[in-house]
């Protein structure tokens, strides 16, 4: 990881020049919601948090400093579980790193009975088991050390327990990953180390020509992997005992029996800061903190190289600190599984494939994130789609907010829940935050709207819309058409038979439907209220993850009219929300006019901007673009709240604030602060003129 605290203004000037030269799309807001709660203040630099797997739900918060402090009930133990503070070398990247119970911690027949490990930097004093060629002197040892609790009080561990598992020599200051953790799957311990410090893993204690990373005759820019009892404490293993006695080897690590350390399981990293174990899959996620350019996720594997520094991600990494596209690429050197550059972040944390129960949007995802990105000085929390390689930030607030302090690390708790932890940033005191589910505010219950439906892909009413939030939602989507109405007679031009079909966010079908009676979940509408008048008209009931969809609403056999698209949240103590609709129709005169509708729920006011396009569908393949849309606000009485023609002729500033400002000067929107209640958008062209158009309604913060 990257010098931490005080050197954070340092990050911000170093790491913004290089951002261009990687290429990666930005890192987009998602639509899965999370709250951040701080539930433990007055900290110095936690970098870690690990649950105890003793039924007693206390977590061990790690401080970089050299303390590791009991978190039990919501409250902070008093005296620590261990105090390092005077046997370490700490500050910048050095310190207490690491912390790992044994899988016997808590049973009694077990040699790992009582025993945790840690791993920290300290004075490059006494022999070390492993160490680089240098011509100067180390700066620190990187030293994985075991104890034990105190037989009389299970919050304190006995200070006169430690025994030196493994020490290696670390040639500089910087680069000293640190993660410790056991693999459930094999009960062995995996252990983190960074290339051995400088920048592109070269100079003094680097091995020439080739970097640390890739030299398997050393121990830095690697993850090892150790069987760290004694090895008296398991006589029966057959796995090989180290050179220094202290431990045992697996058979099993790629290396033994063949060139390159036996605790070698895998190689080409740069500072592998964070890992974890998914304990579904047993996948190992490893964050590698990149040079100058890029950031990456490795699911790794024995025996593999993950390229540094031969490649910094999935690029070239070449010797001036630039990377460049890699046209032929090794299959020997894997490529990251997720990767982003420094236009987005400066030092990834790794974190946790989410297994927790209360935030179901995000089940199967791996949560991360990096400590600062350079324009803000800020944290952020991402999600990635391991799958695919899509990564989205984490909207933080039902309103959303920046996570608004650094990122050091991520913890877990037994139940699989996750926390942010923080050294501070952004005006903040270093904290631990718990990442919660947001809670549950009905914002825009209804959206609907109206407009002509034809037969051609341009004329089809076309209804977009975005879920955002931590859980499912279940909504209503209707096509309406025959029981249309103008003063209680029926609408001229009506669509008879309208049919309805939703798809998700990559276009995939969801649900299909003619007739409403037909439909799978047809049975709830009535508790629902919302069974259309007519038989012909189409409805679906679906429960949706937060994501973007579509609804598309034709004429059966290619008939046209009016039609009337509408989407009801019916799932209102869900903690997710419509927050955005937009639909595309053909806009006439007359009756044929597109109107669209919003119910604002709650009993709150909600801020949103409302758009009306036109000219740009153009360059998106629209043939027959309505030129000169207006846009016309009232409210449930039909008397107008405002009325644009060109974005910018009123509320400019507002508009372009809200980040979505239209394309086209002669599109229109407005910005508006509305109370629950029913309202309705009106789009027409300018001089009855006709044409293709785009009503949209957003919901912005206060």
């Amino acid at each position: 990881m990257r010098t931490l605290g005080k050197l954070a203004g340092f990050l911000v000037m170093t790491w913004s020049v290089r951002i261009s030269s990687a290429q990666i799309p930005d890192v987009p807001t998602g639509t899965i919601s999370v709250e951040v709660q701080a539930i433990v203040t007055g900290l110095n630099s936690p970098v870690d948090m690990v649950p105890v797997n003793d039924g007693s739900n206390r977590l061990f918060i790690v401080e970089q400093a050299g303390q590791i402090k009991i978190l039990q009930n919501g409250q902070v133990n008093g005296t620590p579980f261990l105090d390092i503070s005077g046997q370490i070398s700490s500050g910048g990247e050095k310190g207490l790193l690491g912390f790992a119970f044994h899988p016997g911690f808590s049973n009694p027949a077990s040699p790992g009975f009582r025993r945790f490990y840690t791993y920290t930097t300290e004075a490059a004093s006494g022999v070390a088991d492993f160490s680089v060629p240098m011509s100067g002197s180390p700066n620190s040892r990187c030293v994985v050390a075991e104890w034990q609790v105190s037989s009389g009080n299970p919050d304190l561990a006995d200070p006169a327990s430690r025994r030196d598992v493994l020490r290696f020599t670390h040639p500089q200051s910087n680069h000293n990953a640190g993660k410790i953790a056991f693999r459930a799957s094999d009960g062995y311990l995996y252990i983190g180390s960074g290339d051995g410090g400088a920048g592109g893993d070269s100079g003094d204690g680097h091995t020439a020509n080739i970097g640390n990373g890739q030299d398997t005759t050393n121990l830095l820019g690697k993850i090892l992997r150790i069987d760290p009892l004694a090895p008296a404490q398991n006589p029966g293993s057959t796995d090989p005992i180290s050179a220094n006695g202290r431990y045992r080897i697996p058979a099993g690590n790629p290396f033994v029996g063949a060139a390159g350390l036996d605790e070698i399981y895998a190689y080409g990293f740069r500072n592998p800061y964070r890992f974890s174990f998914d304990p579904v899959s047993d996948r190992l996620l490893v964050g590698d903190v990149g040079q100058n350019t890029i950031e990456e996720v490795d699911i790794v594997q024995s025996g593999q190289n993950y390229g540094w520094r031969r490649k910094e991600g999935s690029f070239l990494y070449n010797s001036n600190g630039s990377v460049s596209p890699d046209p032929n690429p090794d299959p020997a050197l894997i490529n990251p599984v997720l990767e982003y550059d420094h236009g987005d972040g400066v030092s990834v944390i790794g974190g946790f494939i989410y297994r927790g129960s209360a935030i179901p949007a995000l089940s199967g995802r791996y949560v991360f994130g990096d400590y600062l990105r350079s324009t803000t000085g800020l944290g952020r929390l991402f999600h990635g789609d391991l799958a695919t390689g899509q990564i989205q930030e984490l909207r933080i607030g039902v309103n959303p907010r920046a996570f608004g302090a650094h990122l050091i690390g991520i913890g877990t708790d037994a139940a699989g829940e996750l926390y942010a932890l923080s050294d501070g940033g952004g005006g903040t005191s270093p904290a631990v935050y718990k990442i919660t589910p947001i809670p549950a505010t009905p914002a825009l219950l209804n959206l609907s709207t109206r407009a002509r439906v034809e037969a051609d892909n341009n004329g089809l009413a076309i209804v977009g819309f975005i879920l955002t939030g931590s859980a499912p939602k279940t909504v209503v989507l209707r096509g309406l058409g025959p029981s249309l109405a103008v003063n209680g007679q029926p609408l001229p031009g009506r669509l008879l038979n309208p049919t309805l079909t939703l798809q998700d966010g990559s276009g995939a079908q969801i649900d299909a439907n003619d007739d409403w009676m037909t439909g799978a979940r047809a049975g709830e509408l009535p508790g629902f209220g919302l069974v259309p008048s007519d038989s012909a008209e189409p409805a679906i009931v679906a429960t949706l993850l937060p994501g973007a969809y579509t609804a598309i609403m034709r004429g059966a056999g290619g008939t046209t009219g009016i039609g009337l698209v509408e989407l009801y949240d019916v799932e209102q103590g869900a903690a997710a929300n419509p927050v955005n609709l937009s639909t595309r129709g053909r806009v006439q005169t007359g009756d044929d006019v597109m109107i669209g509708g919003l119910i604002i729920g709650g009993a709150s006011t909600q801020r949103v901007i409302l758009r009306a396009i036109g000219p740009s569908l153009t360059g998106r393949g629209v043939a027959g673009a309505l030129l000169d849309p207006t846009l016309e606000l009232v409210n449930a009485s039909g008397t107008r709240i405002r009325f644009n023609d060109n974005w910018r002729s009123a509320q400019q500033t507002d508009i372009i604030a809200s980040g979505v400002p239209p394309t086209s000067e002669a599109e229109s929107a407005i910005v508006e602060t509305l109370s629950p209640g029913g309202y309705t958008a009106i789009v027409r062209g300018v001089g009855n003129t006709t044409g293709v158009a785009l009503v949209e309604v957003y919901r912005l913060n206060p």
